[in-house]
């Protein structure tokens, strides 16, 4: 994906800081994660979620994971320890097929991924 640092392992790193707490509305809860033969849309659940850097925990990464497994889709997320002038955390997403994901999109990814 363009303007984002994609590691060797093809993890998607989110350019915007999850801070200790995230709330998830129905206006900033849709996501669609595309690789070059699929698309895989969900919502993430209404709330206010939980987030840990020196625990390297996330109420919103493990709420992402639940609806990810209950679709069945190939998709990992986590929660990431960038260092720039801060140090903070970012929303990694990962395709488990070993495809590569070329585009996130949604309101989710708009609020809690990408910088504005």
């Amino acid at each position: 994906m363009e303007n984002f640092y994609t590691d060797n392992y093809k993890r998607v790193w989110g350019n915007k800081a999850i801070g200790d707490t995230t709330v998830v509305t129905t206006s900033n809860n849709e996501i669609t994660v595309l690789s070059g033969s699929h698309e895989y849309t969900f919502s993430i659940p209404v709330g206010t979620y939980a987030s840990s850097y020196a625990r390297g925990e996330s109420e919103l990464v493990d709420a992402i994971k639940t609806v990810i497994q209950t679709n069945s889709y190939p998709i990992e997320v986590f929660l990431g320890g960038n260092h720039k002038d801060i140090k903070y955390n970012s929303l990694v997403f990962r395709l488990s097929d070993d495809s590569e994901i070329e585009e996130i999109r949604g309101s989710f990814y708009n609020a809690f991924f990408n910088s504005i």
